[in-house]
């Protein structure tokens, strides 16, 4: 069976769970062809980006049928990636980093279970070294509920 049937009786005999999870999946897949990210994974998670200050971001990303673990939360590790991809964005924005940076060392605290319509992420920077840049972020749904908090080094690439 070609790739165009398959999608085709899948759809036809999908669940509106299934069909929602693929329409998300449709979405990113068009966000990325239109450049509007610039990976496949923020796409998927549909992550939207705020500088709040020079020093500060927030990253927001829905609830989705996409995000839930086997117990019907957020998977904890969706969890940390948008953890990291704030602080990781963030860390590429500070001052003498003119390539992006990279995830040296992330280390998360999971508090609460991942449950709401949205969470959201505000990556700070703690300290801007030469090469290193130090952060800190902190995970919370729409109602203000700390769900995670972490801490990251990141390493400023060179030119």
């Amino acid at each position: 069976m070609d790739i165009k049937k398959e999608w085709i009786h899948f759809i036809e005999n999908s669940t509106e769970q299934e069909q929602e999870a693929l329409q998300v999946f449709l979405n990113s897949l068009k966000m990325k062809r239109e450049r509007k990210s610039l990976t496949h994974i923020a796409s998927l998670l549909q992550l939207k980006t705020n500088l709040v200050e020079d020093k500060m971001l927030e990253m927001e990303m829905p609830n989705s049928p996409l995000l839930d673990n086997s117990i019907g939360i957020v998977h904890g590790g969706l969890t940390a990636t948008l953890l990291d991809t704030a602080m990781g964005t963030m860390a590429s924005l500070v001052p003498g980093n003119k390539r992006g940076a990279v995830t040296v060392e992330l280390k998360v605290d999971f508090l609460t279970p991942g449950t709401g319509e949205k969470f959201i992420c505000r990556a700070e920077v703690v300290h801007n070294g030469r090469q290193l840049v130090r952060m800190e972020g902190k995970v919370r749904n729409e109602k203000g509920v700390l769900i995670a908090s972490a801490t990251g080094t990141f390493f400023k690439l060179a030119d």
